[in-house]
């Protein structure tokens, strides 16, 4: 399946709000997991029916619920008809090739974006959708499996560090996509510490292996581009929203977030940047090898004219030339080359050629 834009064949001609999920299977069964907590209390548990989530939406807590896999239309119909999510919105959550983007509503926050690690080897990214929902006390976040760069935010809300286990979902919200920005940081600053590590390597030795590796990392930061840009739109529209959902006293940490998303940004640009000119110093490298190489002929060759005239005229078959009969004109001729060899690298030496 392609990594930057998924074929939509089978929403062709379906109606507005069809629940088709596109994507690859990432997991068996859908999962959903329950986190609800207010200052004093906290219930953390899976449930298996999404029936049993109403409560949270009379609910004073906070409650904040996840659901692992999404290529189950049962499920999120289920979920979408106990929270009243539009349709459309669930479109755009199964839809897993979807572009990121924040769309608020009167009652509801709508964002998707992608999660992205690196693999073991360090070299190609994978992504993950992240889709998030929030309204009312609710936040309801929507991944493709399970396992995510969240623990940390769980990890706060069972020891009750800090100030989220006092806020409301819209922090929350700030909370897990903080998370998600400073694991890109983490994934470009792995592969930036390779990247950076090409400029020896190019003048070095600029092997064919070493172009192959250039330009997989330019196809891989391609890639974090493609995520990390629409991420900064929505980090930059949510710290301007107005919306009801998202307190005035959270603002300053959405500002926070911004920032992050920028150095983000700017870090994705500037490796781009250093991989192109990595790729025009190995061409340059290889142009200069190039050219070593041809001048070295072309000075062997230059060197074997004048022999090669001198071999020719001593090696023509007339009976009648003076000095066939010297007793040491073979050495007399050797000598000859010899000297015509010196005189020429003397020549070349003196006018730098070589």
């Amino acid at each position: 399946m392609a990594r930057f834009l998924k074929k939509n064949d089978m929403t062709a001609g379906k109606p507005p709000g069809s629940l088709i999920f596109i994507g690859q299977q990432k997991t068996d069964e859908p999962s959903l997991r329950i986190i609800d907590y207010d200052e004093e209390t906290l219930r953390d548990e899976v449930v298996p029916e999404a029936a049993a989530l109403s409560p949270c939406l009379g609910s004073k807590t906070t409650s904040w619920l996840n659901l692992d896999g999404l290529h189950v239309p049962e499920v999120m119909e289920r979920v979408g008809q106990a929270f009243s999510i539009s349709p459309l919105i669930l479109e755009d959550i199964v839809n897993t090739g979807h572009r990121p983007k924040m769309d608020e509503y009167p009652d509801m926050l709508f964002i998707t974006l992608k999660m992205l690690s690196i693999n073991p080897t360090h070299d190609r990214i994978i992504s993950e959708q992240l889709s998030c929902v929030l309204t009312g006390r609710c936040l309801i976040t929507f991944q493709e499996q399970p396992g995510d760069v969240f623990e940390p935010v769980r990890d706060r809300i069972r020891h009750q560090s800090g100030r989220l286990r006092r806020r409301g979902p819209d922090y929350l919200l700030y909370a897990l996509l903080d998370c998600v920005f400073e694991n890109y940081l983490k994934v470009i600053e792995i592969m930036g510490e390779r990247i950076e590590a090409f400029d020896e390597e190019v003048l070095d030795d600029p092997s064919p292996e070493l172009l192959e590796e250039i330009n997989l990392y330019r196809r891989e930061m391609a890639f974090v581009r493609r995520a990390v840009r629409p991420a900064r739109e929505i980090a930059l529209k949510l710290a301007r929203t107005e919306s009801e959902l998202v307190a005035e006293e959270i603002t300053p940490y959405l500002r926070d977030l911004t920032d992050m998303a920028e150095q983000t940004t700017e870090a994705v640009e500037t490796y781009r940047e250093m991989l192109n000119d990595h790729l025009n110093s190995y061409n340059m490298a290889m142009a200069n090898r190039l050219n070593d190489v041809m001048k070295f002929l072309t000075i062997f060759a230059t060197i074997f004219i004048p022999l090669s005239f001198l071999a020719g005229v001593y090696g023509m078959n007339f009976e009648f030339m003076p000095e066939l009969k010297l007793r040491h004109g073979y050495f007399v001729l050797l000598g000859i080359m010899g000297a015509v060899v010196a005189a020429m690298l003397f020549y070349f030496k003196k006018r730098k050629w070589i």
